[in-house]
């Protein structure tokens, strides 16, 4: 692996929007009177990955892919943005999805590719596609965690916001997790940075590291 300047940009949506939601699609047959408060639970697309209104851990639903493929855990505010989910059949799914915490001023994005294909076991492969779309070039860490292997990296970049003009950090997390029993792999991108430009924020990296390796080793092929 190759060890020189780590570099890191994953998405530039964040200041334009983030997730979008959907109002039109089928959803799970809920009691209004039992849905949960939350964010996740409220959007009638979201809902339609989430396998039960009892949080597996706290702050935390079961998502359930919709290739059947993997489990993980999915933030109880988070949602999915319907204009960017795919999937095919039950080899292939993309999707990205978003939370706002208005309260500290902050935003999470996230960004989940997921194959079972023959390709998934070419390991090195996989990996150039992940520090091609990051730009990451320092060396990755592998951390076994169950039946998974996780080549896990991490880094920052400080990008200009277009109308303010002001100077705004983004911390990004990321990790391609493979199956050691199959030939199923995932792709899981992690980013955060202050939801208003023009305001402050406080970004724990301890604490947002800890979230995004909580999300990546609770991946369930």
């Amino acid at each position: 692996m190759r060890k020189t300047t780590m570099l890191f940009i994953i998405s530039f949506f964040i200041f334009t929007g983030g997730c979008g939601m959907s109002s039109g699609s089928e959803s799970e047959k809920t009691n209004p009177e039992q849905t949960p408060e939350t964010e996740a639970f409220k959007d009638d697309f979201t809902r339609e990955f989430i396998k039960s209104s009892d949080e597996l851990k706290e702050g935390y639903y079961t998502f359930v892919s919709k290739t059947k493929g993997y489990t993980m855990l999915f933030p109880v505010h988070a949602t999915i943005s319907s204009a960017a989910h795919n999937y095919q059949d039950d080899y292939f799914e993309t999707f990205n999805f978003g939370e706002s915490i208005d309260e500290e001023n902050l935003s999470r994005y996230y960004t989940v590719t997921y194959e079972d294909k023959p390709s998934t076991k070419d390991i090195e492969y996989n990996l150039e596609l992940m520090t091609e779309h990051t730009g990451y070039e320092s060396e990755l860490k592998e951390i076994r965690t169950g039946d998974n292997v996780i080549y896990y990296g991490k880094g920052n970049k400080e990008l200009t916001h277009n109308e303010t003009g002001k100077k705004v950090m983004f911390y990004g997390y990321f990790g391609y997790i493979q199956s050691q029993k199959d030939q199923e792999g995932l792709h899981f991108f992690y980013e955060t940075t202050c939801r208003k430009a023009d305001k402050p924020c406080e970004i724990n990296e301890q604490v947002e590291e800890e979230r995004a390796l909580l999300m990546m080793k609770s991946i369930q092929f």
